[in-house]
């Protein structure tokens, strides 16, 4: 039985991965919202001032997402029956408790994880049935940014990296209708974070409590070395991804998205999703296969480069080695080859 101690509510940030969802998050939590017990390290050369988001909730979403034999980086539809299913009951049954361990009984707080763009109707029923108020923030950004830097993060290709912005932003929208929602563009956040985040609180019925602490701790956190690449204009973005980028657009200046453009793009993917899917699915597959058979010949190199250890290990507890005269000690023992002889300080 889904059971929370009291009523809270969540700010569900969702934002395709690379889209300043980890700054957004930041700043939100300066602004007052409570973050999670478990938060995931930075990393070096990727995010180094912080995810601020949770690790056991990230773990978890990519365990659902295996469930339903999908990754985060898989630009495939998820089955929209599997969330109503017997099988994904259990798996809310796991949020709730999660939730709770995480947030216990912060009355606000901030939720960021770029996998909830896909897997937010995993997430409402419990939120509804812990009398949560889910309230959610869509950050937009270029999408060639975001591709440029997955490219730079994963090695992707830039058309997967626009294909996983389109699908990820088409979710979002698409699933977050009729909640309270707000969006701001990742530029607002870096350049005016005041101005945006005073338009969150409107839309959200926010009010925020921005002391000199708060405006002090937030200005050293952002930065323009938070930036890496800067785009401009539609060109070079395929004619779909352009064209919800459009529709997206007007959301960030206080207009309204145009919803029509966006099933309408949304119904054609789907669309050509039934001749596309099976081949992407037959790709992974052999994918795959591939990285199991690498695995396997790695791991018996590394087994087979043990045992050598070992073995020379023994030689040297057997054989005394004459003093200073190692280097003709190893060429007798190796039959001359001088690629065995151990380094200069150990003769």
């Amino acid at each position: 039985m889904i059971s929370f101690r009291t009523q809270r509510q969540a700010i569900l940030v969702l934002g395709m991965h690379r889209s300043g969802t980890s700054a957004l998050t930041r700043v939100i939590s300066l602004c007052g919202a409570g973050l999670p017990q478990t938060i995931m390290a930075p990393a070096p050369d990727n995010n180094e001032t912080g995810f601020w988001e949770s690790r056991v909730l990230a773990d978890f979403h990519d365990e659902v997402l295996a469930a339903m034999e999908s990754t985060w980086s898989d630009v495939r539809s998820l089955p929209k029956t599997w969330f109503e299913s017997d099988a994904a009951s259990i798996w809310r049954e796991r949020l709730a408790a999660l939730i709770d361990d995480e947030f216990g009984m912060i009355p606000l707080f901030v939720v960021k994880d770029p996998r909830l763009c896909r897997l937010l109707p995993l997430w409402l029923p419990v939120l509804e049935a812990g009398s949560i108020v889910p309230r959610v923030v869509i950050p937009l950004r270029h999408p060639l940014e975001v591709a440029a830097s997955l490219q730079r993060r994963e090695g992707f290709a830039t058309g997967l990296g626009l294909m996983l912005w389109l699908c990820h932003m088409l979710a979002a929208e698409r699933d977050s209708r009729g909640l309270p929602r707000s969006f701001v563009s990742y530029d607002e956040v870096l350049t005016d974070w005041r101005g945006a985040m005073t338009r969150i609180g409107t839309d959200l019925g926010i009010d925020w409590q921005i002391g000199e602490a708060t405006e002090a701790a937030i200005a050293t956190f952002l930065s323009p070395d938070l930036r890496h690449h800067a785009v401009a204009g539609a060109e070079g973005l395929p004619p779909w991804v352009a064209q919800a980028h459009a529709a997206l657009g007007p959301a960030v200046i206080g207009g309204s998205v145009d919803r029509a453009e966006m099933d309408r793009i949304a119904a054609i993917l789907t669309d050509a999703e039934t001749h596309f899917g099976p081949v992407i699915g037959a790709l992974d597959e052999l994918l795959a296969q591939r990285t199991a058979e690498r695995q396997h010949w790695i791991d018996a190199a590394v087994e087979r480069y043990a045992v050598i250890e070992d073995l020379r290990a023994e030689i040297e507890r057997r054989v005394p080695r004459p003093v200073g005269d190692g280097e003709r000690w190893w060429r007798r023992l190796f039959g001359g080859r001088t690629a065995a002889s151990p380094p200069a300080d150990q003769v």
